[in-house]
């Protein structure tokens, strides 16, 4: 018979409490944490410098985290981020020091463990309560931006806006890696050191970049030694060769720059896991020539290329790490593009027999893309993987030189981070650090800054909809809200790259962006060029169609009076149901119809001009709205009441700039007509989501994909595809157990459909299909 203590480890173990990142083997208990904790103390106890303590924590994390080389792996670096640790953002255990704490506390009272450990838990659990980055940041927030935004907890709690602690979008330069190596890189450092006084720099972060580089050996040492043995254990001959292949892959690393395709994959992994990062950049710049020197030499077959692509990919899969996870490919600006071209089919096909959900494979392509990668792209599409995800260059590198102000050379360098936001590679940084709730502001605006959800007011107090003689006057009123959020988000986002800055130098990322070293800075603390910020957009669609219901059925047509309007809104349409009938049937996005694509347009550019002068008044060199959901526009639906667009309480919005759900009827080339009116010059990212049935991609006139070009070539920026029938969404809504590899597109992300909440697949399956 079990003991108590048993059956509670049970319990605890099926919730999956410590497998966020897919190991078969994970650790069992929070030893790791325990010892991290105490590496932590006693770092701050006998240092003050942020380098140093940071150096102490990467000895303890790493190899600590890290976990054995899996049976079909051709890479090593397996990795099971702690339970507290350090990271740079949620998707890496958390941001600077962290604590999961609801998963500590699940521990502390689900698993097994004699008395001394339960202690050790509770001390966790004391410890960093006040200790953490998140709550150091959260703390001491400015009053004045506290006071407009005063919580993050936007899942369960009604807010216009609210503050995201996070340090996301790391781009590290991959190719000044794969070409100098590690001992490249100590050289740099060294040098730097060694003329750091009389520089006038700081010696302790260069000794401690040396120290974290020591790390990274280890690292590679741990893993030799590892593959060393599985090769000695392998029970075919193929097996054997892989294992040590990758050991001396893993030990030539330590001594040189990378000289074939394995070795430069294994470094760059290794190197982004102690950054941590999760994002991956343009692979074919950086790996393409060895790629091509391999094949062309005949080291390596091309089977055993796509198994190393598989290989990586699986393993960024198994970071979890939902909304990133980039892969980029293509474009403008390569240094060697036959040769990356060539990597371009290897990954198409690795992105097409890869079957998870990330990495998320990005193509971006233009006018001189050969044609034989848009047939790999389409056939990836075709397939149902909703890879790569396409970005239009010949729209786009223009588009980025007047939303940033910078030269053509320096927008061919553009990532797409995370769900779609732009940043320049290892040159800038842009965390989308805010989210603006732009339907629940006009909310806010229709009822004086009062929240009827909240019963209290989230803004300031103005006149409101029965107060407002013209349409004009109301949407002044309206944009006055807007910039009331607006500029408490910038001041925010300046604010948190300052406290961020001050506690952590990251260092190995630092090491790879451009200019830092020569600075002797950490990345947020006057070491990047080009420091920049992102606010999230939620809700411009939808607040575009309540403003032409409005527009039309109570101040041109006045077909109903504004003090209706707000009872319909108040009582959910419960009884007003010819008023809401009206208001859904008033003009939507999405149909080509001009009176409402307007009344977006102009929304749209209001908000990307009042975001943009935010930047000098804050001290950043640019800041920009990112219109890029993910399921956010269901979960923030959640907490935003009725809506003079006919929506009902509770129900999601509009996924970033796509018509709201079921709402675009007048067909595909109404609906991209819409689209394309909005231009991207003025913001950093938007993204639009469409579904094709089979039976219309596959249609022998190629009217789908004929519409696709035509709509690139029109100004279309960007396109995430999903190729799915809408009957096996209903079908997998009811039995999920047949459906379990159907991936969909949400906004910025993939998922597998039955892993989605339930609101979150109505909305997807309310979507109109093409």
């Amino acid at each position: 018979m079990k003991s108590p203590e048993e059956k509670s480890f049970g319990i605890w173990k099926e919730r999956d409490s410590m497998n966020h990142w897919k190991v078969k083997n994970p650790r069992s208990d929070l030893s790791f944490e325990i010892a991290f904790t105490l590496a932590f103390r006693e770092a701050t106890k006998k240092y003050t410098h942020p380098a140093q303590i940071e150096l102490a924590c990467l000895q303890a994390q790493y190899p600590a985290i890290l976990m054995p080389i899996e049976d079909d792996d051709v890479i090593a670096g397996r990795v099971q981020f702690g339970l507290v640790g350090y990271g740079i953002q949620g998707q890496t255990g958390g941001t600077g020091y962290y604590i999961d704490e609801p998963r500590v506390t699940e521990a502390l009272e689900f698993q097994a463990g004699n008395a001394k450990y339960r202690e050790d838990l509770h001390d966790l659990l004391t410890f960093w309560k006040a200790r953490n980055t998140y709550e150091i940041v959260f703390r001491n927030t400015p009053k004045e931006i506290a006071a407009i935004i005063p919580t993050e907890q936007w899942k369960t709690q009604p807010v216009a806006a609210s503050p995201i602690i996070r340090m996301a979008g790391a781009f590290i330069d991959f190719d000044k890696l794969v070409k100098i190596g590690i001992p490249g890189l100590e050289g740099e450092v060294r040098d730097a050191l060694a003329h750091a006084a009389d520089n006038g720099k700081d010696p302790v972060i260069y000794e401690c970049m040396l120290g974290a580089l020591q790390v990274l050996r280890d690292c590679c040492v741990f893993y030799h030694r590892e593959a060393l043995e599985k090769a000695s254990e392998a029970k075919t001959a193929r097996r054997k060769k892989e294992m040590t292949d990758l050991a001396a892959a893993l030990e030539a690393i330590v001594r040189h720059a990378p000289q074939s395709m394995l070795e430069a994959l294994q470094l760059c992994w290794l190197y982004g896991l102690m950054c941590p990062l999760i994002e991956f950049g343009r692979m074919d710049v950086y790996i393409g020539d060895l790629y091509a020197h391999d094949m062309d030499n005949k080291v390596i077959t091309e089977k055993q290329a796509l198994k190393m692509m598989q290989t990586y990919f699986y393993l960024i899969d198994s970071l979890d790490c939902e909304t990133d996870g980039r892969v980029i490919v293509g474009g403008y600006g390569r240094r060697n593009p036959e040769n990356a071209d060539r990597f371009c089919l290897l990954a198409c096909e690795a992105c097409r027999t890869v079957r998870e959900i990330l990495p998320q494979f990005t193509l971006r392509f233009n006018k001189d893309t050969p044609k034989s990668v848009w047939a790999e792209a389409m056939r990836c599409i075709r397939e149902g993987r909703t890879y790569p995800l396409l970005y239009n260059d010949d729209v786009l590198i223009p588009g980025v030189m007047h939303a940033f102000a910078v030269d053509r050379k320096l927008a061919e360098s553009y990532m797409p981070l995370g769900c779609g936001e732009l940043e320049f590679d290892h040159y800038s940084f842009g965390s989308p650090n805010g989210s603006i709730g732009t339907l629940k502001i006009l909310e806010l605006a229709v009822h004086g800054g009062y929240d009827p959800v909240s019963n209290s007011y989230l803004s300031f107090k103005s006149p409101g909809l029965v107060d407002c003689a013209s349409y004009e006057e109301f949407l002044a009123v309206y944009k006055k809200h807007l910039e009331y959020f607006i500029e408490a988000q910038a001041k925010y986002e300046k604010y948190l790259y300052e406290a961020v800055g001050t506690i952590h130098p990251f260092m190995m990322v630092t090491m790879l962006y451009d200019g830092c070293i020569e600075r002797g800075k950490g990345i947020f603390n006057g070491g990047c060029e080009y420091l920049a910020g992102t606010v999230e957009l939620y809700g411009n669609v939808d607040a575009a169609n309540s403003l032409a219901a409005l527009k039309r059925l109570v101040f041109e047509e006045r077909r109903l009076d504004a003090a209706t309007v707000i009872a319909a809104m108040d009582n959910n349409f419960v009884g007003f149901e010819r008023e809401r009938r009206l208001m859904m049937d008033a003009p939507k996005y999405g149909n080509d119809l001009p009176f409402v694509d307007d009344i977006l347009l102009d929304l749209h550019n209001y908000i990307c001009a009042t975001v943009r002068e935010q930047a000098p008044k804050v001290g950043l060199k640019s800041y920009l709205c990112v219109n890029i959901n993910n399921a956010q526009n269901t979960t923030l639906g959640r907490w935003v009441g009725a809506t003079p667009d006919g929506r009902k309480s509770g129900m999601p919005m509009a996924n970033a700039n796509n018509p709201a759900s079921g709402t675009d009827k007048n067909g595909l080339t109404s609906m991209l007509n819409s689209i394309v009116k909005l231009p991207h010059d003025n913001m950093a990212g938007m993204v639009q989501n469409m579904r094709f049935t089979r039976e219309t991609w596959d249609d022998a006139d190629g009217k789908a994909q004929y519409l696709l070009r035509d709509y690139f070539d029109r100004g279309g920026a960007q396109a995430m595809i999903t190729v799915v029938g809408k009957e096996d969404l209903y079908n997998a809504m009811r039995h999920p157990e047949d459906y379990k590899d159907l991936i969909v597109r949400i906004g910025g992300l993939s998922a597998r459909f039955v892993n989605l909440k339930k609101d979150v697949q109505q909305e997807i399956y309310d979507r109109i299909s093409y």
